[in-house]
C-alpha cells in the first residue's frame, strides 16, 4: 500500500499557502505543500501546475499602482501572512470611483484570473474588475464574505475565507478580444457596479494584500512579487520502481480529495503506469466528468464516468479494476461500470503519479487529502466502506 511519505516531491520554487495556525505560510523547494482551512481544519496535500504572477508589487500597492481619487495607507494592518504589510486603500473625495491599477498588453490565447486579499475596515465591499470594459468585474462583500454582482463577461468569482476577517477575492474573465487591459481594485459602499462611497466617508477604506494576476481558470496559490513577475513552479509528485505495490492484473485505487473545479482543462488525480501513453490505469476529471480509464498496450480497456458537474467539498472516489471487471465508486455508491476489457496485454505498471499524468502534466489543481494503491479488485462492500 503506498501513502503520502513514500512520494518524491519535484518543485523548485517556494509555496505559499494557509497554515494551520490561520495564516500563509511557506513550504521550501521540494517540500510537499499541506495547507489547512481557516478553522485550522486539514484539507489537504495542494497539487498544482506551475503558475506566473505578472502583478508586480503584489504587497506593496504604494508603489506601481496608480491610485485615482484615493489615498493609500502603507503597512496599515496585519497581512495574512503574519507580517504587518497589508495596505489600506481609501477614498479621498465623495464623487467618484476610487481606483488602482497596472496595465497589461493581453495575451489572447488566455483567460486571465486576477485575484486579492481584502478585508474590511470602514468599507465592507470591494470591487476587481479588468478596468478597460464595463462588464469585466465582480463585487465582494467582505462582512458576509459573498460574491455580490459581476459583469457579463465574468465568467466565474469566488470568494474564500482566510480567517481574522481576510478574503481571497477573484475574478475570472476573457481579455483575448480587447487591445489592453488594466487591474483595478475599488473600494465601495455596496456590492453594486461602482458605487461611489456615501458623503462624509473621505477617509473610509479597506485593506489589501496578496494581488496576484495570472493565466488559467482559477485563482491557484498565492506567489509574492515586487518588481519582477514571479513564476511557481507545477507540483511533480511521484514513486517509481513501485511494481510490487501496484496491482498488475487486478487492483484498486483510491484517492480523497476536496475537489476544486479548474474548467476547461483536464485534472488528473492519479495515475499508475509503465512511464508511457501506452500502459496506464487512472482517474481524472475532463470537460464535465470524473472518469475511470485503464489502456493496455495502447488499447482503451475503458474510459467512462459520471457528469462532475455538482461536485463540490471533500470526494472519496475508488477505481477497482480487474479483467471484465472494472467499477468506479464516489462517496459510498458506484457510479460506473464496465463488464469488459481484458488486462492481459498490460505491460508492468512500475510508476505512480500523485495528482498529475505519466508526463508529469495535468496536475490535479485540488487538494489530495488521502491515497492508497491496493494490489487487489476490493469487493463491492470493502469500496462502499472505503468511500463511505
Amino acid at each position: 500500500m503506498a501513502q503520502f511519505g513514500d512520494f518524491t516531491v519535484d518543485r523548485n520554487s517556494t509555496k505559499y499557502v494557509l497554515g494551520s495556525g490561520g495564516t500563509i505560510i511557506s513550504y521550501a523547494t521540494d517540500e510537499p505543500a499541506f495547507e489547512f482551512n481557516a478553522d485550522g481544519s486539514y484539507k489537504g496535500l495542494l497539487v498544482e501546475p506551475a503558475a506566473t504572477n505578472i502583478c508586480l508589487q503584489s504587497e506593496d500597492i504604494t508603489t506601481t499602482w496608480s491610485p485615482f481619487n484615493a489615498t493609500i495607507a502603507a503597512n496599515a494592518t496585519t497581512a495574512p501572512d503574519g507580517t504587518t504589510t497589508a495596505d489600506e486603500l481609501r477614498a479621498n473625495t465623495t464623487s467618484q470611483t476610487y481606483v488602482v491599477q497596472q496595465n497589461y498588453p493581453p495575451d489572447p490565447s488566455a483567460n486571465h484570473t486576477f485575484s486579492v486579499f481584502a478585508k474590511k475596515d470602514e468599507l465592507n465591499y470591494i470591487q476587481l474588475s479588468f478596468a478597460n470594459t464595463s462588464q469585466q468585474y465582480a463585487n465582494f462583500d467582505l462582512d458576509l464574505g459573498v460574491v455580490g454582482t459581476k459583469g457579463s463577461w465574468a465568467a466565474s468569482s469566488t470568494i474564500e475565507d482566510y480567517g481574522n476577517g481576510w478574503y481571497r477575492c477573484s475574478v475570472h474573465i476573457n481579455v483575448g478580444s480587447i487591445p489592453s487591459f488594466g487591474i483595478a481594485i475599488v473600494p465601495s459602499a455596496s456590492a453594486s457596479w461602482r458605487q461611489a462611497v456615501s458623503a462624509g466617508s473621505s477617509s473610509e477604506g479597506i485593506f489589501v494584500w496578496g494581488a496576484q494576476l495570472e493565466t488559467g481558470p482559477i485563482a491557484t496559490s498565492y506567489i509574492p512579487t515586487t518588481t519582477a513577475s514571479v513564476t511557481r513552479n507545477k507540483d511533480d509528485i511521484t514513486l517509481g520502481s513501485a511494481s510490487s505495490l501496484i496491482g498488475q492484473t487486478e487492483g484498486t485505487l483510491y484517492v480523497e480529495v476536496d475537489w476544486r473545479l479548474a474548467s476547461g482543462t483536464i485534472q488528473r488525480l492519479i495515475t499508475v503506469s509503465d512511464g508511457t501513453n501506452a500502459n496506464r490505469i487512472g482517474i481524472y476529471r475532463f470537460a464535465t466528468s470524473l472518469y475511470m480509464s485503464a489502456y493496455a498496450n495502447n488499447a482503451s480497456l475503458t474510459s467512462q464516468g459520471v457528469s462532475s458537474t455538482g461536485f463540490s467539498g471533500i470526494q472519496k472516489i475508488a477505481f477497482a479494476y480487474k479483467t471484465d471487471d472494472f467499477e468506479l465508486y464516489r462517496n459510498g455508491s458506484s457510479v460506473s461500470s464496465d463488464t469488459s476489457g481484458s488486462l492481459a496485454a498490460l505491460a508492468t505498471l512500475t510508476d505512480i503519479d500523485l495528482g498529475q499524468y505519466y508526463d508529469a502534466l495535468y496536475q490535479a489543481n485540488m487538494w489530495i487529502r488521502a491515497v492508497q494503491i491496493i494490489p487487489r479488485r476490493l469487493s463491492d462492500e470493502q469500496l462502499i466502506e472505503l468511500t463511505s
